[in-house]
């Protein structure tokens, strides 16, 4: 299954999570890296009224992002989506695999399916006016009713292959890179700190030299743990690693044999613990 394969809600709801989390991003580096230029000019402090000029114009643009962030807030929108559109992938994969409660014959479980994604909606209505490009307009898609429609043997195997090692594979990469973000944003927030703490040493010995790197290395410093704050890295590695071992131990579980009760039962347990997951995203926007 690819991402065009489903719900047109499902895929408005993750474009407008990805351009959210785009504009947040971007909106913190800029002031994060505005702050460290106009530090810098500081610094420098060379005598002209242009260069003063441009220290006010980052310094300005910093007050812009922030006041920008702090009123528009993109990130409730990138949480809010990301949680409608895993919801809606969810309840996509119950539905094609004939889990509960679409284990009904075919009208019925579309009929059902439809009433999940009006609910979905409805308990989504403030965040879900943000979702509003679909790459096709079928909420019950062809593949998902050609993937339905396939013999529980072939379903397994497409559960299996799409679903869970997928997600498996997904929550081990994003464990192990917001590690590695981790590792090195905290150094670089360690060793600013630590050249900042030198250079006020070394000014106590040599007091009538203008020039000081403090006040940028200080900015630097501030602009690390601001991100590393607005990243939590360490938190979402644990997070990430964690969904990924309990994933990992869901997928020994899947039934063998041609029972569609069970095959049905474990499809339910394995999206229950997906959406144990999603349910951060949601705390998250709540929080945010």
């Amino acid at each position: 299954m690819t991402e065009k394969d489903f719900p047109a809600l499902q895929q408005a709801a993750d474009a407008a999570s990805k351009t959210a989390q785009r504009r947040f991003h971007l909106a913190l580096g800029c002031n994060l890296i505005s702050l460290i230029a106009a530090a810098t000019l500081s610094v420098v402090n060379y005598p002209a009224a242009w260069f003063a000029e441009a220290q006010a114009v980052l310094l300005l643009l910093g007050l812009v992002m922030a006041v920008y962030l702090a009123l528009w807030q993109p990130q409730r929108v990138w949480y809010g989506m990301r949680a409608l559109a895993e919801s809606i992938k969810t309840i996509s994969w119950r539905f094609m695999m004939r889990a509960e409660p679409y284990n009904v014959e075919h009208s019925g479980a579309e009929r059902l399916f439809s009433e999940s994604l009006l609910k979905i909606l409805a308990a989504n209505s403030q965040i879900s006016r943000h979702a509003t490009f679909a790459a096709q307009p079928d909420q019950i898609t062809v593949a998902m009713r050609q993937c339905r429609n396939l013999e529980l043997a072939e379903r397994k195997r497409r559960y299996l292959d799409g679903r869970i090692r997928d997600q498996l594979s997904w929550y081990q990469q994003k464990a192990q890179s917001n590690k590695r973000a981790s590792l090195i944003w905290f150094s670089t927030l360690v060793l600013a700190n630590a050249l900042a703490l030198a250079a006020a040493v070394v000014k106590i010995d040599h007091p009538n030299v203008q020039l000081w790197p403090t006040d940028i290395l200080t900015a630097i410093a501030g602009a690390a743990m601001g991100w590393i704050q607005a990243k939590r890295f360490q938190e979402m590695a644990a997070s990430y690693a964690l969904a990924a071992h309990e994933i990992s131990i869901i997928s020994v579980a899947l039934p063998a044999g041609d029972d569609e009760g069970m095959f049905s039962t474990f499809v339910g347990d394995a999206e229950s613990a997906f959406s144990r997951e999603h349910t951060q995203w949601q705390a998250r926007r709540d929080v945010g």
